[in-house]
């Protein structure tokens, strides 16, 4: 076998593997979405997605990210892949939208911000999943504020889930440590 035969089989290998990595991960992040609790004064829910994007940024790299891309677009096309078991493009402009947004930029900024890293170290890696976090909130509080107004964004996007979005956070990092995933 020549040695170009087995360099592109290989490439051909990878290839595949990330596709199917993606792809699972996609598939993850949307029954975890499913999973979220409705709040009854706020149209944005609770949920492990932000959290579980911000984990596998930092584990899969650009793959994590474009996992996050692949989540939006089979949610967009009308799967049930964001909270509560939703589908379809309207969800990217009604009141949750600029958090859907901010998931795709928040995954790729984390992407790239922990592959840069020459120390992988446990406040490093807090630090760049808060940073990620914060961006979420950068994109969605704005849109939201737009149908909730700019007086009560803040109240409605932001303050309720300030604690909760915190521990979880803390719970995808400890889940880094379990995985030995620090230097």
């Amino acid at each position: 076998m020549a040695i170009s035969t087995m360099i592109t089989q290989t490439k051909t290998s990878q290839f595949l593997k990330d596709v199917l990595i993606v792809l699972g991960t996609s598939i993850l992040f949307g029954l975890f979405a499913s999973i979220s609790i409705p709040l009854p004064f706020t149209p944005v829910p609770i949920s492990f997605t932000v959290q579980l994007i911000l984990f596998f940024s930092v584990i899969l790299g650009r793959r994590g990210a474009y996992a996050t891309f692949t989540y939006l677009g089979l949610g967009a096309m009308g799967l049930p892949m964001f909270a509560n078991g939703a589908g379809g493009i309207i969800h990217l402009f009604g009141p949750t939208g600029g958090y859907l947004v901010g998931f795709a930029i928040a995954s790729y900024v984390i992407a790239i911000l922990t592959e840069q890293l020459k120390e992988r170290s446990p406040s490093k890696i807090f630090g760049i999943m808060l940073f990620g976090n914060a961006l979420v909130y950068v994109f969605g509080l704005p849109h939201l504020a737009l149908y909730v107004g700019f007086d009560k964004a803040l109240a409605f996007g932001l303050y309720p889930f300030i604690g909760p979005g915190f521990l979880k956070l803390l719970l995808a990092h400890r889940g880094l440590k379990a995985l030995k995933y620090f230097d």
